[in-house]
């Protein structure tokens, strides 16, 4: 087998889809720009004050401010600021004058794969005979509390409810009692409808019928009382309205806060990992580590390695272009990325193929589908210390390393890979992919997020997949965005 065969399914292999994205307000976003970009200014809220009741302990005060696309909460000295125009979630630090920003799309994922693996484990169980149900939490009804989405169960939960006398709705589910809504006579405003609804789809583990009903009413609940499940028990929760006015205020995150994207994490080790990486990424994002290296200056510098018999590094450099730009990178002909006339194929390959190192390169990318042990071997096997742009090694071997599961030793290869070229548009999705494996698709959307921040950014590049995710939790969830 030829090796531009594999280049050519490498570039291809990057990129399944096209067109521009818009802009991202990522988190290296600064609170002014995140201000600008949603045109912040002073108009109508409702601020409400609810004690948090959670079974016999003490009531906490947790504070709510709801805008027409926003919404703040403030409970137990932590804030949280859901910007909906701009799809992210801010952690604030008011002493500090500091916020982290995430993306809504990682939450809604984090919600669809929870969900996606509950079912499964439901599955498991009800395979094995009725008598052997599923724990409780992944039963219907308390799974879509939970997580706030549909199972797809057949049939699906059967919730039925009543008006009581005092004019309080009681909500079944067989013949337990799971919620109760005693509505208070303030009505919420039209036009902040959407964010009270949110808020409830977002804080409390109320199952989305339920959550219907009430944002139907259209009243602010005096009481609200719900029963969750943890550790395979029931546990009362309850809402009790304490103060609700209808202020007029700006957007609650002040112009001057710095943004700490891992502000908060100190024990948290997978946010640990990255945030080293952090401060390189944030700098390559806003073109303060130089520029990225242009397309034409790739083929160029291949061209000149094959004349001087180098095949590895120009299969390094191809690569890295790959890595860099997408689809554009496999490009060759006039107008199509290359600056200079297209090689003959079987020339090219036969030049590439003279050097063993070029050929244990293509054997490592051919091996990972059917022996990835193998393929970790020859990645970490393959000598690349002693060329310029080796770090491209190292992003190969680091999502090697990441899907063998050793993930100190493939954050040092992306480390090393980023260090190397910091603009490498696909390094940040293998990097993001290697924390959705550890279900954190907070830490995944920072890497996507800056990825797609980055300069001269290709259209069809590998987080063009991330691009086309994003648009299909939009569709399939728009109550949480």
């Amino acid at each position: 087998m030829r090796l531009i065969r594999f280049l050519a399914a490498f570039v291809l292999a990057l990129a399944a889809a096209s067109g521009a994205a818009a802009e991202i307000a990522g988190p290296q976003f600064s609170a002014a720009s995140l201000r600008a970009a949603r045109h912040a200014a002073v108009e109508p809220q409702l601020r409400l004050v609810f004690d948090l009741h959670r079974g016999d302990a003490a009531p906490v005060r947790l504070t709510i401010l709801l805008g027409s696309d926003y919404l703040h909460m403030e409970e137990g000295g932590r804030e949280t600021l859901y910007d909906f125009r701009l799809r992210r979630r801010l952690s604030l630090d008011r002493q500090a004058r500091v916020f982290a920003s995430f993306s809504l799309y990682g939450d809604v994922a984090f919600r669809r794969f929870e969900l996606g693996k509950r079912v499964t484990l439901a599955e498991m169980y009800g395979s094995s005979g009725p008598d052997d149900p599923p724990p409780l939490g992944l039963q219907p009804f308390w799974l879509e509390s939970d997580l706030g989405l549909a199972s797809g169960a057949k049939p699906p939960p059967k919730i039925e409810h009543e008006t009581l006398p005092d004019g309080a709705v009681r909500f079944r589910l067989g013949r337990e009692e799971v919620a109760l809504f005693a509505p208070a006579s303030e009505a919420v405003p039209a036009e902040l409808r959407k964010s009270f609804a949110r808020f409830l789809r977002m804080r409390l583990p109320i199952h989305p019928d339920i959550l219907a009903a009430i944002a139907l009413d259209g009243r602010l609940p005096q009481r609200l009382v719900l029963v969750s499940v943890g550790g395979g028990e029931r546990h009362p929760l309850g809402l009790v309205l304490r103060a609700a006015r209808l202020p007029t205020g700006d957007y609650p995150l002040p112009a001057d806060f710095e943004p700490r994207p891992l502000a908060g994490q100190a024990t948290d080790t997978e946010a640990l990992s990255l945030r080293n990486l952090m401060p390189l990424m944030i700098d390559a994002a806003s073109v303060r580590r130089g520029t990225p290296r242009p397309l034409a200056a790739y083929q160029r510098g291949a061209d000149e390695a094959l004349e001087r018999g180098q095949g590895f590094v120009a299969t390094l450099l191809l690569a890295e272009a790959a890595l860099q730009y997408g689809r554009a990178a496999g490009s060759c002909g006039p107008g199509l990325g290359w600056a200079t006339p297209c090689r003959n194929p079987e020339e090219f390959s036969r030049n590439l193929s003279a050097d063993p190192r070029a050929v244990q390169f293509y054997r490592a990318q051919t091996a990972e589908p059917k022996d990835p042990a193998a393929a970790a071997a020859l990645w970490d096997g393959l000598k690349h210390d002693d060329v310029a742009n080796g770090y491209v090694v190292d992003a190969f071997l680091a999502d090697r390393l990441s899907a063998s599961g050793h993930r100190d030793a493939a954050m040092g290869a992306f480390s090393r890979a980023l260090e190397g070229n910091p603009y490498l548009v696909g390094v940040y999705k293998e990097l993001g992919d290697h924390f959705l494996r550890a279900s954190r698709t907070d830490l995944a959307w920072i890497c996507y997020d800056l990825g797609r921040a980055l300069p001269g950014r290709s259209g069809d590049d590998s987080l063009a997949d991330v691009d086309a995710l994003e648009s299909e939790l939009a569709a399939r969830y728009p109550e949480f965005f």
